[in-house]
């Protein structure tokens, strides 16, 4: 009798025992697979406001006696699933962009990027990195974020190749995503290779060809034509020696677009560039004072089968160029259909930060045209940037601009008013 519940227990120990041990390895294995896989989720809302006098927010034209304010929103939520064993890594990212004031409201919801990227592919120095994704490089003068409003991103593939420790290319074709009803549709594929000398210095060079897209202006004329077709090839040298810091970024372009009359072809000899200064001292402020050089070609003669007016600066919102966006770009300037073609301009600044988390910026632009129309001054004026950017803590930081441009004598000559441009910008930034 005694052996009996002996029995029960040992037939009792061998159904229990086999179930626990099947549920410590269950268990196991999903420890197992939550530390092979990270989720993570990130956010950011961005609050803003912009007033402006005598500009049109809509396309930032020169619009004498007009006074206008706008409130943008602009959040992005932001889910990832990582594997470092594996080194892939799934990313989606949406957006909602909202505009209300003036006569451009608006309110839409996007899939700003979305992709998946390969590290270190099947253990070969090659990434990858397909979907829709944000495209940056060097100082982002030809190609960034455009970070100013909804952003700039781009459906496609990169392959990333480190042939070396100190060596890396990126090969890239893709088209960009479609975040604006008035988007033209570009196609862009290039190869950006970087030479890193040291931590400090790193020599950079590139080829894109960017089909469709741009708008383009000869003189009154603008129009925006799929066929286009240029090539813009590129150097960039960056670096610190001491207390300096220096950058140097020539481009020269070629190709075809559209004759402004007819069904011909124009050829494209275009160029352009940006060389820049800077020295930190070492005070307690920590100030650095800064110059650079910006120019873009310009054309003047629309029928005479070449196109020489640079588009090297459309795919972002470089500082040298200003805040106001009153010169968009180094292309060009249109005031009442009257076209100065072609941008030059001096930059010359000053930073300092007061405190940790508190930044000054004075800058100075001084603006002329390289081409224009016959009787008509080159002079297009001074803009004046005032900014200020403000860590509060871990994820919130705020942003304040106050800017002033002093209009040329080709406002004055295109547009018959002498009238300065304003343009005060409030900006709150909330991460997690």
């Amino acid at each position: 009798m005694v052996c009996l519940p002996i029995l029960f227990f040992l037939l009792f120990c061998s159904g229990i025992l086999p179930a626990l041990a099947d549920d410590e390895r269950v268990k196991k294995e999903a420890d197992s697979l939550q530390k092979e896989w990270e989720f993570e989720v990130e956010g950011q809302v961005r609050l803003r406001g912009d007033f402006a006098w005598n500009q049109d927010f809509t396309d930032f034209t020169f619009t004498p006696g007009r006074r206008e304010g706008q409130f943008l929103e602009r959040s992005r939520v932001q889910v990832s699933l990582e594997s470092k064993t594996l080194n892939l890594e799934a990313v989606a990212q949406g957006q909602w962009y909202g505009r209300w004031g003036g006569r451009d409201e608006r309110s839409d919801f996007d899939l700003y990027q979305g992709y998946v990227a390969w590290e270190k592919a099947l253990g070969l120095p090659i990434s990858l990195k397909a979907g829709r994704q944000e495209l940056s490089y060097g100082s982002a003068f030809f190609l960034g974020q455009n970070d100013s409003y909804n952003g700039l991103s781009w459906d496609g593939l990169k392959v990333s190749v480190d042939p070396a420790e100190q060596f890396d290319i990126d090969i890239l074709g893709a088209k960009m995503a479609k975040l604006n009803n008035e988007d033209p549709g570009i196609y862009l594929a290039g190869v950006y290779a970087t030479y890193q000398i040291d931590k400090e210095r790193s020599v950079e060079g590139y080829l894109f060809y960017n089909k469709g897209g741009f708008p383009l202006f000869h003189r009154e004329f603008e129009f925006v034509d799929s066929g286009q077709r240029w090539f813009t090839l590129g150097a960039r040298i960056a670096g610190k020696i001491k207390g300096f810091d220096y950058e140097l970024e020539p481009q020269f372009q070629w190709g075809r677009v559209r004759e402004v009359a007819g069904d011909g072809k124009d050829r494209v000899r275009a160029y352009g560039g940006h060389i820049e200064l800077g020295y930190s001292f070492k005070f307690p402020w920590e100030t650095r004072v800064f110059g650079a050089y910006a120019r873009g070609s310009g054309d003047n003669k629309p029928f005479d089968g070449t196109y020489t007016e640079f588009h090297g600066t459309v795919f972002t919102d470089t500082y040298l160029t200003g805040d106001m966006n009153v010169i968009a770009d180094l292309s060009g300037l249109t005031v009442n259909n009257i076209r100065a073609s072609g941008i030059r301009v001096a930059v010359g600044g000053i930073t300092v930060n007061p405190l940790t988390d508190l930044s000054l910026t004075l800058r100075g632009h001084r603006f002329h045209a390289t081409r224009g129309p016959s009787g008509f001054s080159r002079d297009l004026g001074t803009e004046l940037d005032l900014v200020l950017s403000y860590n509060l803590m871990k994820g919130i930081s705020f942003l304040a601009g106050l800017d002033r441009f002093l209009t040329g004598r080709f406002f004055e000559q295109t547009s018959k008013s002498k009238k300065n441009i304003d343009y005060l910008y409030l900006q709150a930034q909330v991460e997690f």
